[in-house]
């Protein structure tokens, strides 16, 4: 289902051309070219029912499918009906221009005690794209030739698209002129509501699609500081899967504007779970304590890039990830680091897992993504054929999970099916338990999994950093051949089985992951290393406390250098 939702507007789209294709090529049919037109509008309208501008190609074909039909099976004899449509194409042709009107003064929220009379509620973009979502449904079945009472179908729909484009023209009118009344106008009734709501510190999120995780992993936690705060977020596609999530007041800020004026005077400190671009348009406001928390503690490159000078405060799980930034020559003062271990780790079990008498031994195997360029490619799905086929040899039970981002490349989609196949089939010819898909990757958390498991096999990632807390042994890859530069470059591995960038060392590996295990004591050493030596009970309330202090006081920043100007 996720990946028919995800291609839905690809397939969406080749509906759209099919209809513009049926309605000229096969006119005499005109059933095709309207069964297919409410199917697009009306799978548009269940996937996003209040929405503008999305799939806007594949309405725009559609609606000029519909009117070709339209005009070849009544002429000019359906002239009102042939004007409406004009119009209803024209709208959704313009879409994007009418939204950005329409956005003039409102902002789209969750959990904040919002006012609006029931005419305001009735002018925002959500509620005029349901009305017009729905309108491009019954155009594509008023257009019905010789459908009865044809004519008085038609002067219904002149009358709703009139009613409803007028309702629009005197919104958008409104938003027209709130522009020329002020230069930066502001959603007056969010600004009411956030004042009221006297936040304490904000989050800032923006980041590409489906990088709602980097967030969410972190909520639970900011719920536990218990001052009030807000999220903002600053691309609509990420609105939902942030909505569904937490009970935390959030405001979508698409401009720059808003976002340098919806701040009130309560907030103290603004915090940042990633590197994406639009956090500098924040970061640039200097009465504020921005802090960096990413979304995992790993030895990657992003987790010592020097776009981290940027902040005030940069949270990092323990000495590692001082020393990551410093030995990567990123001059961040030490006064700017705060150790706060990784509270995502509080649920983890420490030290060897229980285990029922006679129970096979478990091994969670973590390959990461692609990442965005080459470079930072450090995923082993291309040898994880290999990985698996040699784990499944044994008297194990296996859960595969890979990263969310998986999905964003095909190749590598299409190597993850591979494997999830080959240990379904061993599930089925063998009866053993293992954990694949859903059942591993979104049903359950990484700390579920980690939980359940003896040994891991990890690349290099925040997963890696994070099983090093539980004691437990676990295995390295090397896909991108660093070898001997290998220990240098992440020193997390120094306490892992270390793989050869094909795996053909793999045997060797899992004899140590389940039998000799030489490197238990080294691997302590490297724990507090890289998470400090905080007890799992200690992890939230040390994060709680940290997070506090950075709005305990008035923000004042001083120089720590002498200035280049006289005094």
């Amino acid at each position: 289902m996720k990946k028919l939702l995800k291609s839905l507007p690809i397939w969406l789209n080749l509906l759209a051309v099919a209809s513009v294709v049926t309605a000229v090529a096969i006119a005499s049919q005109p059933w095709i070219t309207l069964l297919v037109a409410v199917a697009v509008f009306g799978m548009i309208t269940w996937k996003v029912p209040d929405a503008l501008v999305s799939m806007r190609m594949a309405r725009t074909m559609t609606a000029l499918a519909v009117l070709i039909t339209a005009w070849n099976h009544g002429g000019t004899d359906r002239w009102p009906f042939l004007v409406a449509g004009v119009l209803v194409t024209l709208f959704i042709v313009g879409a994007d221009t009418i939204a950005k009107a329409l956005n003039v003064g409102f902002l789209q929220t969750s959990n904040l005690d919002i006012e609006r009379s029931k005419r305001e509620r009735w002018s925002t973009p959500p509620a005029i794209g349901l009305v017009m979502n729905w309108l491009t449904i019954l155009y594509a079945v008023a257009a019905w030739p010789e459908a009865p009472f044809g004519t008085a179908v038609d002067l219904v729909f002149v009358a709703l698209t009139g009613v409803a484009l007028a309702w629009t023209g005197v919104a958008v009118l409104d938003g027209y002129l709130h522009r020329k009344r002020e230069p930066h106008p502001v959603d007056g009734r969010v600004m009411t509501a956030v004042t009221r709501l006297q936040p304490k510190f904000v989050i800032h999120f923006a980041g590409a699609r489906e990088s709602e995780y980097q967030l969410n992993m972190w909520l639970p936690y900011f719920e536990q500081v218990g001052d009030p705060y807000m999220i903002i977020i600053r691309d609509r596609y990420l609105y939902d899967g942030i909505a569904a999530r937490t009970s935390a007041p959030i405001v979508l800020v698409p401009a720059q504007s808003v976002l340098d004026t919806i701040l009130p005077e309560s907030v103290r400190a603004c915090y940042y779970v990633n590197h994406a671009v639009k956090n500098a348009q924040l970061i640039k406001l200097d009465n504020y304590l921005h802090v960096q928390l990413m979304h995992g503690d790993s030895d990657k490159a992003i987790s010592r890039s020097p776009v981290s000078l940027m902040y005030d405060r940069v949270f990092v799980a323990g000495q590692a990830g001082v020393d990551r930034y410093h030995r990567h020559g990123v001059d961040i003062p030490n006064y700017k680091f705060r150790k706060i271990a990784r509270p995502q780790l509080h649920d983890l079990k420490v030290g060897e897992r229980d285990k029922i008498e006679g129970a096979r031994p478990v091994v969670l195997y973590t390959p990461t993504w692609t990442g965005l360029t080459a470079d930072v490619n450090y995923s082993s799905l291309k040898q994880g054929k290999r990985i698996v086929e040699a784990v499944l040899a044994r008297d194990v039970t296996l859960i595969f999970r890979t990263h969310p981002y998986t999905r964003t490349n095909a190749a590598y989609q299409a190597l993850a099916d591979e494997i999830k196949a080959i240990i379904a089939a061993d599930a089925a010819k063998t009866g053993r338990a293992h954990l694949w898909g859903a059942q591993a990757e979104t049903e359950v958390s990484l700390t579920d999994c980690v939980n359940a498991a003896d040994v891991a096999i990890s690349d290099i990632s925040g997963t890696a950093s994070d099983w090093i807390y539980s004691g437990r042994p676990f295995a390295m890859t090397d896909p991108k051949g660093f070898k001997e530069h290998y220990l240098a470059e992440f020193p997390l591995a120094k306490a892992s089985y270390l793989l050869d960038p094909d795996a053909g060392n793999v045997e060797k590996v899992l004899d140590e992951l389940l039998v000799t295990d030489s490197k238990a004591v080294l691997r302590a050493e490297i724990r507090e290393y890289y998470l400090g030596d905080v007890a799992p009970e200690d992890l939230v309330p040390l994060f709680v406390e940290e997070v506090k202090a950075t709005y305990a006081e008035p923000v004042r920043k001083i120089a720590t250098g002498e200035s280049a100007l006289a005094a």
